[in-house]
């Protein structure tokens, strides 16, 4: 297996990881990183960090904004920090992988026109993610790139739960639920069989809170519910999205002519959630340090949204073996995550406050339901993924 540079582009972030697949891997089976890289581009200044194999980080300051410029930036620290480069394989994370990718993809004109027409369904990260992809393809020419995909991991859903209650021919043209953040929900469920015994292969649900949020309920390890739907604006209220909303709204500001479309399409992905309800922010640490009241409504709302998603999902389920808390927010917010549990005692639930204070993995006293924290680990999915569909290639050949 090659060595490989996972890109995972966001809507405000880069972060990458390289891999040497000879090297040995973690208890749970990924891959250690040899080099990996975190770039926020949501501010003023386009700031990062670089960790290498020891933990050792280095503080980058990046000139610039866009994909394009950051990646290229960010790849010739690569070249003088890294210690094997240039990469023999590039892959990415793809929000959106419609009906027909279902699985890891090696990317040729063809893929990338079908992944351009699935912009619609999610245009605040379909382009970053495609503009990664033709970025890091013109930087190293000579490496293959494969694409990985958010949508993948809750293919194959039964009709009944990806279906919308609308005519069959919206269904057949693509219009359905897909459900969104699989790579960080895969990465999740990998590591369950080792912290939950045979309990792994129960009612699992998981909690990825961030910037974006969704819920995933698993049985046997397998994706079978989800918050998100055809677009990532569905389910969860967010950090600038407002999550399901009645459609009904969206024909009102259309027919007394009071919003277009695209100026829909920014209040919605833009302008609310977080941010549209507090009006000061859409980062949860700025609104629990704040006293004002219009920032303790937002995080009131957003707890509402998870508790009342996570009744759905657990509903799905028969019941609730066990959660786990992932994302951002998911991973590093003990508040956050004592007012979710608190309401979600009538399901068993209950904290350990002082592990839950250290984020602890284990979060939950003993006789309850186990809740845990666990960091996402997108790019390492992202190079089994790969690897994987090199083995089969291999083995068709």
């Amino acid at each position: 297996m090659p060595t490989t540079l996972c890109l995972n582009v966001g809507s405000s972030s880069l972060k990458c990881a390289l891999f040497d697949p000879s090297l040995a891997r973690d208890p749970d089976g990924l891959p250690l990183s040899l080099l990996r890289a975190e770039i926020d581009t949501a501010g003023a200044r386009t700031t990062g960090v670089l960790v290498d194999r020891e933990g050792e980080r280095r503080a980058l300051d990046l000139p610039g904004h866009g994909i394009g410029p950051v990646a290229h930036h960010l790849f010739g620290e690569l070249a003088k920090a890294a210690p094997a480069w240039p990469p023999e394989l590039v892959v990415h994370r793809i929000v959106h992988g419609g009906t027909r990718y279902t699985q890891a993809v090696l990317v040729s004109p063809e893929v990338l026109s079908d992944l351009d027409a699935l912009t619609p369904f999610a245009p605040l990260h379909q382009p970053p993610g495609l503009e990664g992809l033709r970025t890091a393809a013109a930087l190293l020419p000579n490496a293959p790139q494969i694409a990985c995909f958010d949508t993948a991991f809750h293919a194959g859903h039964p009709e009944v739960e990806d279906r919308y209650p609308l005519p069959r021919v919206w269904y057949e043209r693509g219009y359905r639920r897909y459900g969104f953040h699989g790579l960080s929900y895969e990465s999740v469920a990998r590591r369950l069989p080792r912290l939950l015994g045979k309990r792994a292969r129960g009612r699992i649900l998981i909690a990825h809170l961030g910037s974006g949020a969704s819920l995933c309920g698993l049985r046997d390890l397998r994706s079978v519910t989800t918050s998100m739907g055809l677009t990532a604006l569905d389910g969860l209220m967010m950090a600038t999205r407002p999550g399901t909303l009645d459609p009904g709204l969206l024909l009102e500001w259309w027919r007394e002519g009071r919003l277009s479309v695209e100026e829909a399409e920014t209040v919605l992905y833009h302008q609310s959630g977080l941010l549209g309800v507090s009006e000061i922010s859409a980062d949860t640490r700025d609104l629990l340090t704040s006293d004002d009241p219009r920032a303790r409504l937002a995080l009131d709302m957003f707890v509402a949204s998870v508790v009342r998603h996570t009744g759905a999902v657990a509903a799905a389920l028969d019941g609730l073996d066990a959660l786990v808390f992932t994302g951002g927010v998911g991973f590093h917010q003990p508040a956050i995550r004592t007012e979710i549990v608190r309401r979600l005692g009538w399901l068993g639930l209950a904290l350990d406050p002082d592990a839950n204070g250290s984020s602890a993995t284990l979060i939950s006293p003993a006789n309850h339901p186990p809740v845990l924290v666990l960091e996402a680990r997108e790019e390492e999915v992202m190079a089994l993924g790969a690897w994987e569909l090199l083995e089969a290639r291999a083995d068709r050949a």
